[in-house]
């Protein structure tokens, strides 16, 4: 276990009739790996420390994760190593084996040291020590799952949970022997949630009056969006478009140099965006992959989407998440497999500016924002630190 990150951040300290009222609580968040693990348990841990609970947050030593812990001094964080769980008999087994067992006893001393009551985890493998550890330790216990279907890692973590909380109401059926299931949605971080507090296009030097076009490649897998965006940027100019486009770290030069052959289409290009909220309000329409957080936030601002889940996620879950979102009229699902820039291009001209477009998009709107619990996180707290 590393040194923690933020170790100087405090929580907001509670009233003296609230600390009668609501005991304060000391809450672990596993949340590392990916964005769809790691900002809904931001999320949460944002709303608890506003309360005045204690929390620390585990994060992966990934690149995407220390990028998002630096956007929030307030909270603490700490890293801990982990593999993902390789097949049976593979040869990297023993070493995941030895790493698992060594992040469970670096978790109980963390829970012991801080007097941890309650271990929340977000998913991924990330989550198994510090559920393990916490069962262990006589803590609740709690994961989330924001997929319509739950990985392996969740499948897994759900026998160290005392409640399995759900994301979409697709996901409970994989759950079937599990005693307490609950659909709560999938958390948004506190600052996407305030009212804007400048011009969104300003704020990333777009212009006020063209349609926007809002590209995510997600905190992995970017690159089949990237490259199939790329090839269409002559046409986008052409539409009149402008183009805000968050790329990803490992993908940034890249697609910065591509846009850099198009001077005249108007453009932000960026590795990562602490400003989302702005993104999403100054977009006229969204093209991305399926995580699930990133579909909560669509939902959450009702921006329409074109959505090409990545096709290599486990379980395929990203094109099962897509589907909710497709089905329900709120996005269109792009498989990258048969996806090229003239069938791109199609659907981003009819829905921005052929005839009807506007009308099609508050349809897709409309159907997106009754997608999205939009107090998941409020329901979660009430759960963990009641």
């Amino acid at each position: 276990m590393s040194k923690p990150i933020h170790p100087s951040a405090a929580p907001n300290q509670p009233s003296a009739a609230d600390a009668t009222a609501h005991p304060s609580k000391s809450v672990l968040i596993a949340c590392g790996g990916t964005g769809g693990h790691l900002f809904p348990g931001i999320a949460v841990a944002e709303l608890l420390q506003a309360q005045g609970h204690r929390v620390r947050l585990l994060i992966s030593e990934k690149r995407i994760d220390t990028l998002a812990a630096s956007g929030h001094p307030e909270l603490t964080f700490e890293r801990l190593p982990f593999l993902a769980m390789p097949r049976p008999w593979s040869p990297k087994m023993l070493g995941f084996l030895s790493g698992l067992l060594k992040g469970r006893a670096a978790c109980r001393r963390l829970i012991a040291q801080h007097q941890v009551d309650t271990v929340l985890g977000m998913g991924g493998f990330t989550s198994f020590a510090p559920l393990w550890a916490g069962r262990n330790a006589g803590c609740a216990t709690f994961i989330h799952e924001s997929n319509a279907i739950p990985g392996k890692a969740n499948r897994l973590n759900a026998r160290y949970s005392d409640t399995v909380l759900c994301g979409l109401d697709a996901c409970r059926a994989h759950f079937p022997k599990h005693p307490r299931v609950l659909t709560v949605g999938t958390p948004i971080r506190s600052s996407m949630r305030q009212p804007a507090s400048e011009d969104p296009r300003a704020h990333f030097q777009l212009q006020p009056d063209k349609k926007t076009l809002l590209i995510m490649g997600g905190s992995q897998g970017a690159r089949g969006v990237n490259q199939v965006v790329g090839m269409s940027l002559d046409l986008f100019q052409k539409l009149g478009l402008q183009v805000l486009h968050i790329t990803g770290p490992s993908e940034y030069e890249a697609v910065r140099d591509l846009y850099a052959r198009h001077p005249l289409l108007p453009q932000h290009v960026a590795a990562f965006c602490h400003r989302m909220d702005l993104a999403y309000r100054a977009a006229d329409l969204a093209i991305a992959r399926s995580g699930a957080s990133s579909l909560t936030e669509l939902g959450y601002f009702g921006l329409p989407s074109l959505l090409i889940p990545y096709p290599y996620a486990a379980d395929d879950h990203q094109t099962r998440n897509a589907e909710v979102f497709s089905t329900a009229g709120a996005a269109r699902l792009l498989p990258e497999a048969t996806l090229n820039a003239t069938l791109l291009g199609d659907h981003v001209a009819e829905l921005l500016t052929q005839p009807g477009a506007d009308e099609k998009r508050q349809q897709m709107a409309h159907a997106a924002t009754h997608l999205t619990q939009r107090d998941s996180a409020e329901q979660i707290a009430r759960l963990i630190a009641p």
